[in-house]
């Protein structure tokens, strides 16, 4: 049945095909249907028409062409179908089928014709294009197809082997298409891992995948009466080895510091064994920089196997530090009893070495249920063996094998055809997105909570600039909490208007926080600005400066929800430490109120490190007020681009009106 499904569809299929392919003659003749077959045969522009459409449906499906050019007669196409297996013999290609049925039909596929899949040889010729011999059986192969076609002298003979005599290696030249990692999702929808890539050193051409996602194709439901009906599952295609290295990448991803940490101290770096490559085919910075890409890009909820809520990725992640079981074999049943083979991984550590312990768990079909559906079991099984509880199904297969092209094999350095990619290392590895702990002056704070070092590769992560990270260091806030400050982007604006007073009427003052320090004192200030903006917004205070600050939004950006402060007006020691991140080599000099930064400098380096929409304006107001001046002032810092200033840092009235530049503590 199945079979006669695929026959059809690849008829209508190449009816299709033939219909698209455009003649060189208006279709005027009304009585076309009224000429005999042996008229029609003769017709110079028929034959020319069956050639057209004869040489379209091959050169589709055994080179690459769209549509047939006007020159089409004396065009040649080169083949692209299979894969040449001996270099010696260039014009012979080779391409996998499981059986004979399949051979016939991807030969019925090539010529438009419907023959049963029992035939065992077959001549199909058209005049103005050629021939092709097929011939089932015969000495290593399923079939070969002889090919004589004058528009593709290159192809001389298509080998229909099995799979496992195409075998995994190859040579190619340049870099592989997929990486470690790489996530792809098939046409019924279930996302695949890229445990294995290729890569031209080891003479491996072929992709290696892994799923945790199954289709009714690999659920076999079991009923008999007097027992419990089962759902178990066959045809996961994984190999035993295969499972190691889904265990050490995703140990990886989950936890790639302690994959770095490792790495370094020489535990794992020559011992992972991923895809059975050396750590050369990805390097360890790019598996950590995978890793963080997987958690940017929410790529774990994508891969969550049925039945796992999007919720449950953090613990789905965690489940790969600690203990984890895989059901990676065909479930098989004898007599009461049904059997499921799995492998557990009993701690981190299995994860990279090869120590995992495979085993089998029986359910007695009379008193116990199996349902694979649910992926993950919550009960546990009582069986002879071991219990099988949070056990995860995996599915495996090669690059050829997702390929959803009738006769194309994929290259080593394209797409697989016929899957969509979902996420790619070598498509963002140049826009990953780094942690507080990882981030540096002059990096960008974006909107997802992650920093990047260039506005593009910001943009290429589908995030947008927040702040700029001006400092990093214990001291960044007087609470002790946070790590690192980031000025924003731009000023607060509201209405158009950027330009604010500091505070109140004197009658209010008091009520603020007052420091009686020097000007030349201004780098030892508390850096406490959240506080200080926290005290400047509370009832009975009018500080339209701090509630700027406070208020200050950026669309779609929470701060709280990564972990970082609310906006805040800073205080004058973090306006200096700005300056100190942003520019270590200025110089203070206390004796003399006088302290000198080029911030000419500090943009020309960020346009160098693709920061160049970020800009400095005259002042901004900071959050300290003094009560060694007169009327209370307040303080404000004047970003200059003069190569010496005198005092930086600068006091005025508070009714004064500046612009005001919030920060982020983090």
């Amino acid at each position: 049945m199945k079979q006669k499904l695929y026959l059809a569809l690849m008829a209508a299929l190449m009816l299709g095909l033939s219909m698209n392919v455009t003649s060189c003659k208006d279709d005027n003749d009304d009585n076309n249907n009224e000429r005999t077959p042996e008229e029609i045969a003769q017709d110079p522009y028929e034959k020319e028409s069956e050639a057209a459409d004869a040489l379209y449906r091959l050169v589709s499906q055994l080179s690459v062409c769209d549509s047939l050019p006007n020159n089409w007669k004396t065009a040649t196409f080169e083949p692209k179908a299979g894969k040449v297996l001996d270099q010696s013999q260039p014009r012979v290609r080779t391409i996998s089928v499981n059986n004979a049925a399949e051979a016939v039909a991807r030969y019925n596929s090539l010529t438009g014709k419907e023959l049963p899949e029992t035939t065992m040889s077959d001549t199909y010729k058209v005049e103005g294009v050629g021939t092709l011999q097929l011939n089932v059986g015969g000495a290593g192969t399923i079939a070969t197809i002889d090919v004589d076609v004058k528009q593709m002298p290159q192809l001389a003979q298509l080998r229909l082997v099995s799979v496992a005599d195409m075998g995994e290696n190859g040579h190619f030249k340049g870099d592989p298409y997929y990486s470690f990692g790489d996530v792809v999702r098939d046409n019924d929808g279930c996302y695949w891992i890229c445990v294995r890539p290729a890569y031209s050193p080891n003479g491996k051409e072929d992709t290696h995948w892994m799923s945790f996602q199954s289709t009714n194709k690999n659920i076999k439901t079991y009923t008999k009466k007097g027992y419990q009906p089962q759902k178990y599952p066959v045809d996961l295609g994984v190999q035993k080895e295969k499972m190691q290295y889904l265990a050490q990448l995703l140990a990886i991803l989950a936890n790639p510091n302690g994959y770095k940490e490792a790495a370094k101290e020489g535990n794992y770096f020559n011992g992972t064994g991923l895809g059975g490559l050396l750590e050369e085919a990805m390097p360890v910075d790019d598996l950590v920089k995978q890793a963080r890409l997987w958690d940017q890009y929410k790529v774990w909820e994508k891969i969550m196997p049925v039945g796992i809520a999007k919720d449950e990725a953090k613990f789905f992640k965690m489940r790969f530090m600690s203990n984890l079981d895989f059901i990676y074999e065909k479930g098989s049943t004898s007599g009461k009893n049904l059997t499921i083979k799995f492998v557990k991984y009993t701690g981190y550590s299995t994860f990279y070495k090869n120590e995992p312990e495979y085993s089998k768990a029986v359910v007695n079909m009379q008193d116990e249920a199996f349902d694979i559906t649910e992926s993950f079991t919550t009960k546990g099984l009582n069986n002879f063996d071991n219990n099988l509880p949070n056990a995860c199904v995996v599915r495996y297969k090669t690059g050829y094998q997702l390929s959803s092209n009738l006769l194309f094999n994929p290259s080593a350095t394209d797409s697989i055809p016929g899957v969509t990619t979902i996420h790619r290392f070598n498509d963002r590895k140049d826009a990953v997105g780094y942690t507080t702990e990882d981030a540096k002056p002059k990096m960008i704070m974006a909107k997802d909570g992650y920093f990047y070092k260039t506005e593009e590769a910001c943009d290429r992560a589908g995030s947008e600039p927040v702040a700029l990270v001006v400092y990093v260091g214990n001291d960044a806030d007087a609470s002790g909490d946070y790590h690192g400050l980031a000025m924003s982007y731009r000023e607060a604006k509201k209405d158009n208007d950027i330009l604010f007073q500091w505070a109140e009427s004197d009658a209010q003052k008091e009520l603020c926080i007052k420091d009686t320090l020097s000007v030349s004192k201004y780098w030892n200030l508390q850096k406490d600005g959240i506080t200080r903006t926290k005290k400047l917004c509370e009832d009975g205070h009018d500080h339209p400066a701090a509630k700027m600050a406070s208020e200050f939004k950026v669309d779609g950006f929470d701060p709280a929800s990564y972990g970082f402060s609310g906006w805040f007006l800073p205080a004058a020691g973090q306006m200096l430490m700005a300056v100190k991140g942003l520019d270590g080599t200025y110089t203070y000099y206390n004796m003399s109120d006088q302290w000198y930064c080029d911030l000419y400098n500090v943009e020309e380096d960020l346009k160098n490190a693709g920061i160049t929409t970020f800009y400095f304006n005259s002042s901004c107001w900071t959050s300290t007020e003094l009560t060694s001046y007169g009327n209370v002032p307040a303080v404000y810092f004047n970003f200059t681009h003069n190569m010496f200033e005198q005092s930086g840092l600068k006091v005025k009235t508070k009714t004064d009106e500046d612009f005001v530049r919030p920060f982020i503590a983090f």
